[in-house]
């Protein structure tokens, strides 16, 4: 089945959230733009470990440098809280007053 986490897609409205699937594990997450978040997930799909199933999370606004650190600090932290308390379904903090424009998912076949 795998963990779930919350991507806020508001900031006002907390019921307006993206859930991710981060299925057994995450290999990688990593900033490719000032707006998109890249995450590699374990499990998902048959792929090979070098063609790992990913998500991109497009944020509302471009980040600054330390702001994608942040963000990449804490979306670590959500999927610690995830693995650690396998009932929780935590929600990611998004920096600044941003938040989730869309979640896409790469299967990587």
């Amino acid at each position: 089945m795998g963990q779930f986490i919350k991507l806020p897609k508001s900031t006002t409205d907390l019921n307006s959230f993206d859930l991710m699937n981060i299925g057994r594990g995450v290999a990688e997450i990593t900033s490719i733009s000032s707006t998109t978040l890249n995450v590699k997930i374990f499990g998902l799909s048959p792929g090979g470990n070098d063609n790992l199933p990913s998500f991109d999370i497009a944020i509302s606004s471009a980040m600054s440098d330390s702001e994608r650190l942040d963000m990449i600090n804490n979306l670590s932290k959500a999927i610690i809280e995830s693995t650690q308390s396998p009932n929780s379904t935590p929600s990611l903090r998004v920096v600044g007053g941003k938040y989730v424009t869309s979640l896409t998912y790469d299967s990587a076949i």
